[in-house]
């Protein structure tokens, strides 16, 4: 009995040991794919929108030497997810579609404008919001701007040079700095510091020079609507596909191991079973994803 009880203490340290191994493993695995394997979907997804959009408008990289007069506000409404133009700094080397709206859909595709701010180029406070670290980063740089540093904003409208003229940080839940404003300004949002969501990185600029078009581009309504190019399971709440991935993952680990011990062809266990977890991983770290702060 004793060497029995010492068998199962020896058998349930190695499976303790091997989960340990694997839970190692997969936060490694996590890290690569919030820093390097999100940046690839984010980059991937913003070349189809640039080309979609250079269709359209082509790209002019001089600076705008127009009087500074904004846009005429839009009659049309924009519908959440579609691209708005492109927002440059050459400064910061700062190239990037702008989508309408802020949630987690589209922050995932490139920088989102606020929809209760006016649309980019218009009068008013335009406010824009971005990722720091995760998703391609496009506003990882913003705390490299200086005062009077150009940020140049192009929409069916025309193209809107901003120079920056303040630079700050706010609480998360500080939403003055979206409120409307007189003045024709443009606000740029992103979380603060790197790798955190603590506070809030603020660059406020105002509009110096326009290039106005006589008359709004015509593009067609299908031509704005924006697709991810990479669709990944998981859902916005995260914890559903947390548990459901979780568990198929855990029985891909047990069935795994016995087959590996049984198994005289070991190369091919290991292909079969990478191929068979690696989308249950990638739907795991999409789901751990949506729980992170909006602006991480």
């Amino acid at each position: 009995m004793p060497k029995n009880r010492a068998r199962l203490t020896v058998g349930a340290l190695h499976q303790s040991g091997l989960l340990m191994v694997w839970a190692g493993i997969l936060i490694l695995a996590f890290a690569g794919y919030q820093v390097w394997f999100t940046d690839l979907v984010q980059q991937h997804s913003q070349s189809q929108l640039a080309s979609r959009v250079n269709t359209f408008i082509p790209v002019d990289t001089t600076l705008p030497s127009g009087p500074p007069i904004p846009a005429a506000t839009s009659a049309r409404t924009p519908t959440t997810g579609n691209w708005l133009g492109t927002i440059s700094g050459p400064t910061i080397d700062l190239s990037q579609v702008i989508l309408q709206g802020t949630d987690l859909d589209q922050l995932r595709l490139g920088p989102g404008h606020y929809p209760s701010t006016p649309l980019p180029g218009e009068a008013g406070n335009v406010a824009i919001a971005g990722h720091r670290t995760t998703w391609g980063h496009p506003f990882r740089h913003l705390d490299q701007l200086r005062i009077g540093d150009p940020l140049v904003v192009t929409t069916v409208q025309g193209r809107f040079l901003y120079r920056v003229t303040r630079t700050f940080v706010v609480l998360p839940t500080d939403t003055s700095v979206i409120a409307p404003s007189s003045r024709n300004e443009l606000t740029l949002t992103t979380c603060n510091p790197p790798y955190s969501a603590a506070t809030r990185l603020v660059i406020r600029a105002e509009l110096t020079h326009s290039d106005r078009r006589s008359a709004p581009l015509h593009i067609p309504a299908a031509s704005f609507v924006t697709t991810t190019v990479i669709s990944l399971n998981g859902g916005h709440e995260g914890w559903w596909p947390i548990f459901f991935y979780g568990e198929i993952l855990i029985l891909i680990f047990a069935i795994g191991q016995r087959w590996w011990r049984h198994s005289a062809r070991r190369p091919l266990v290991l292909v079969t079973l990478t191929a068979i977890a690696v989308p249950s991983v990638l739907g795991l770290f999409n789901g751990i994803s949506w729980l992170l702060p909006a602006g991480y």
